[in-house]
């Protein structure tokens, strides 16, 4: 796939000419000494050009079946055109042309858009795509040296990815003629993207080899969080499993239930005094009380810390590492794997798990009863204990792996904590450490969390779509935001909802005084430190609501009721101070169907 070995020999700057070449300048004019380098450029932007086509065929490619479906006919074409582009822009009169006041810029920005092209096809795309998978597991040992090897290659061509991004950022656009702009508009778009992955796997790569044990032993506590049972950070927490790593190794050594675990009256990690007297609301489940409510509150670090108590607690084990998933993240991750067969001879795939784990084992075991709830957690454990085998096994398409991992970062489906402040600083870029999220100079984050108040599983029905809208901006750095949600339940879909199946689905209707499928949804708005929530509206009338705050974040708690095939629209205005706010980030409680969000907040 690769081309030859043999270079196209790169031409040094030509330190020795330079006193010769301006005094000939000084001379002749700098105008008829960068003719021959002008004719030039338009040339290199042509390469430049042709190569975008290429850079999309490999990145899409990386979307495909696999290494097989990026075209290497590309990768060659790709690498060919920028050789020639690099050598026309090592020339001596390229050197002088973009010393000439003003014209230089365009000249300068051409070789350093051919330069960071010349990174990405030679110090990137290539090295990557000529690393060898195979042999990675043996006799069902994963090698941890070599998979430590290959990963921190891959960090390292990553990272080289981000820096030729940021030298393109330090480009003053300003003076490019339109030519010139155009053809790094083309580049950039396909290299941010390529950058945005690099920063997020680049440092999960480095991290990857210690959590493979390559330094010693593993237990990582891997939380099935349960999102047709929604809670803030996704979903009610209840089947865990232990995952013991060891010279290779993976091992599923326990599964527990939420009934293995002992729930107290008060949280068994000291909350900040304002979110504990905030999840002591009436009617609210205490955050960090139970595994049930360890992702009550939408802060991952705490959570995970709670988990790992309990854990400690039920079982005498230390967890190294907590990991939190959903279904819908292990679809991402079955694409990568295929399909897998549980103990029982039931095969899941990306396209069954979601619907499978989430409906339908209430089905296959109906009732409010210990013994289903139980048979119920069998069959999550039993699908993580089915992938663990698979992944030990080498199964894994690498290239749907990442696309997997991406877009379960992307939905924050895929969560980690570490209790070693190295690992977890790494999990943290990766974009997995789940933390409240903090405000920086131009944004502000507003959130949005739900949790199910009838003990059901109701939120599998639930279908949610969020605006973003901010009002202009005072002279003061004060800016009105309106977060406005329309939730949705459409269990009215199900013609056999009054049926013996849906029994467990359903939940715990009567102790609310709803009729059955009616969702009853707890709802924390949480507004950036320094906000000021002025309103709640449901329906367009303003409610009454419980303001409170969590380690300093405004936060307005009620609670909404939906009628099957209704729709209920839950509008937030907060007044946001201290600086102009050119973008808000909207987060909120991952669902069974991905949430739709119309984000439009214009700069001040």
């Amino acid at each position: 796939m690769s081309r030859s070995s043999v270079r196209p020999r790169r031409l040094s700057r030509p330190q020795v000419l330079i006193p010769s070449v301006v005094a000939l300048s000084a001379v002749l004019g700098i105008a008829g000494a960068t003719v021959s380098a002008a004719v030039e450029a338009m040339s290199v932007r042509e390469e430049l050009v042709s190569v975008l086509p290429e850079l999309d065929a490999i990145r899409a490619g990386v979307d495909g079946v696999g290494t097989d479906a990026i075209d290497p006919a590309a990768v060659e074409r790709a690498g060919d055109a920028v050789e020639r582009a690099l050598a026309s822009t090592r020339r001596p009169d390229w050197w002088l042309a973009e010393r000439v006041p003003v014209a230089g810029a365009n000249f300068e920005a051409v070789r350093t858009a051919v330069e960071a092209a010349h990174v990405v096809v030679d110090e990137v795309v290539e090295p990557v795509l000529a690393l060898s998978l195979d042999g990675l597991a043996v006799d069902g040992r994963l090698d941890t040296g070599r998979v430590g090897r290959l990963a921190r290659t891959s960090a390292r061509a990553l990272e080289r990815l981000e820096e030729q991004v940021a030298r393109l950022d330090r480009l003053d656009r300003s003076a490019l003629l339109p030519q010139v702009a155009s053809a790094l508009g083309g580049l950039d778009g396909p290299l941010r993207e390529a950058a945005s992955l690099a920063e997020r796997l680049a440092p999960v790569l480095r991290a990857l080899p210690g959590f493979l044990g390559e330094e010693g032993p593993r237990d990582v506590v891997v939380l099935f969080q349960n999102s047709a049972e929604s809670r803030a950070l996704g979903g009610i927490a209840g089947a865990s499993v232990l995952v013991h790593v060891e010279e290779g190794v993976l091992s599923v050594t326990r599964t527990l239930g939420g009934a293995d675990f002992v729930s107290h009256a008060d949280p068994v990690v000291p909350l900040p005094a304002d979110a504990d007297a905030l999840y002591r609301t009436e009617g609210y489940a205490a955050a960090g009380t139970s595994i049930h409510e360890v992702t009550a509150r939408p802060d991952f670090p705490y959570g995970a810390q709670v988990a790992s108590r309990l854990w400690q607690e039920s079982q005498g084990v230390t967890p190294d590492l907590v990991l939190a998933v959903d279904p819908v993240a292990l679809s991402h991750l079955l694409r990568a794997t295929g399909p897998v067969v549980l103990a029982d001879g039931t095969e899941v795939s990306s396209d069954t798990v979601v619907d499978e784990l989430l409906n339908g084992v209430y089905r296959d075991h109906p009732g409010l009863s210990d013994e289903a709830n139980r048979a119920q957690d069998a069959t999550f454990t039993a699908v993580v204990q089915a992938l663990t085998s698979q992944l030990q096994a080498g199964s894994l398409v690498v290239p749907r792996a990442i696309g997997g991992w991406v877009q379960a970062v992307d939905e924050r489906r895929l969560l980690a904590w570490s209790p070693d402040r190295v690992e977890e600083r790494a999990l943290e870029l990766a974009g997995v450490g789940g933390a409240l999220p903090e405000r920086s100079s131009r944004s502000v984050p507003f959130g949005l969390y739900l949790a199910d108040a009838v003990g059901s599983k109701l939120e599998y029905y639930l279908r949610q779509q969020v605006r973003v809208r901010a009002g202009s901006c005072d002279v003061d750095g004060t800016r009105t935001v309106t977060v406005a949600s329309e939730l949705s339940n459409t269990i009215d879909t199900e013609p056999e909802l009054d049926s013996e199946a849906f029994d467990y689905i359903a939940g715990f209707h009567e102790r609310e005084g709803l009729p059955r499928g009616w969702m009853r949804l707890r709802v924390m708005a949480y507004a950036p430190d320094g906000a000021d929530i002025r309103s709640v509206r449901v329906d367009g009338a303003e409610v009454p609501y419980t303001a409170g705050s969590d380690d300093g974040r405004p936060v307005a708690y009620l609670v909404v009721t939906i009628a099957p095939g209704a729709t209920v629209t839950l509008d937030v205005d907060a007044d946001v101070s201290g600086s102009a706010i050119d973008a808000v980030r909207f987060a909120g409680t991952p669902g069974v169907r991905p949430v739709e969000v119309d984000n439009v907040v214009e700069p001040c």
